[in-house]
């Protein structure tokens, strides 16, 4: 369940997009990840500049854009024939079916006309330490480590398993003996379960703990940024290419602009496209 901390943050920081001139956004966006959804995610037109130009915003006025932002979104559930901000891109870009409405499936130059001027940033809100290093994992170091871990498990097998388990080797599984398999699964060494267990931890670390040096590599949108309360962490902890907005007391402050990854169209495409699509969720 999500804490009222967190829910805090995400309000905090869509308020900020508000501020800094966003044209749509929304809450628990999907994006190209499966099964992973940003916290925060919106769109604008232009460079991007004008969300450094917000370096503060006091508590009152992210309850006053916070609360203008909810009930335009209320509004637009009732109101189903209104123009979104996706449509309005659509049509100024020329993407248009034959009766001048906007086009739901544009072809790949009309979204590349679309997208040109648009710039998709997602904040990531972490409301403690524990949730903030689950996903701090740095993508070389843990590769090296997997890499490493990797070299020591096979090594201890080609040891200990032809001395003490031989039975577990499966003959006539190749073409030549030397290059059968083994049955790693029912060995009873300690040493080659330890090695096989220590493996797979630094794998699964490599796969799912590297999120935030995966989402910039994969520069899968134009700006990420982090979002936390404040004295949860230190300058030096922040991910590089992040962004790092801190929310103390209720209000927000920019502690950092991020870099611009200059996400590729069609994935800008599909983010913009989800924030729409979230922002209409009842």
């Amino acid at each position: 369940m999500e804490s009222d901390l967190h829910r805090a943050l995400k309000g905090a920081a869509r308020a900020w997009l508000r501020a800094a001139g966003a044209s749509a956004t929304a809450h628990e966006v999907r994006t190209a990840i499966p099964f992973w959804r940003a916290d925060v995610a919106g769109w604008l037109e232009g460079d991007a500049s004008s969300l450094e130009r917000v370096t503060s915003l006091p508590r009152a006025e992210i309850e006053c854009v916070h609360g203008a932002s909810a009930s335009d979104d209320d509004a637009s559930l009732f109101a189903s024939v209104r123009s979104t901000p996706l449509d309005g891109l659509l049509q100024r870009a020329g993407a248009v079916d034959l009766f001048g409405n906007p086009d739901p499936a544009p072809q790949p130059a009309a979204i590349r006309r679309c997208m040109a001027p648009v710039r998709t940033v997602l904040i990531e809100c972490k409301a403690s330490r524990a949730d903030f290093r689950s996903d701090r994992a740095d993508l070389v170091d843990a590769a090296a480590n997997h890499a490493r871990l990797q070299q020591r498990r096979d090594r201890i097998r080609e040891q200990l398993l032809p001395r003490w388990e031989p039975h577990l080797r499966r003959d006539g599984e190749t073409l030549f003996p030397e290059t059968d398999g083994w049955d790693v699964a029912g060995s009873k060494l300690a040493s080659v379960r330890q090695a096989d267990r220590d493996e797979r931890v630094a794998r699964e670390a490599l796969e799912s703990q590297v999120k935030f040096d995966k989402l910039a590599h994969w520069r899968l949108a134009d700006r990420l940024y982090l979002c936390t309360p404040g004295g949860l962490l230190k300058a030096h902890e922040l991910p590089t290419r992040w962004g790092w907005l801190e929310v103390t007391r209720g209000a927000l402050r920019l502690r950092r602009a991020a870099t611009p990854l200059h996400s590729p169209e069609p994935r800008r495409w599909r983010t913009v496209r989800n924030i729409q699509r979230a922002a209409s969720r009842p």
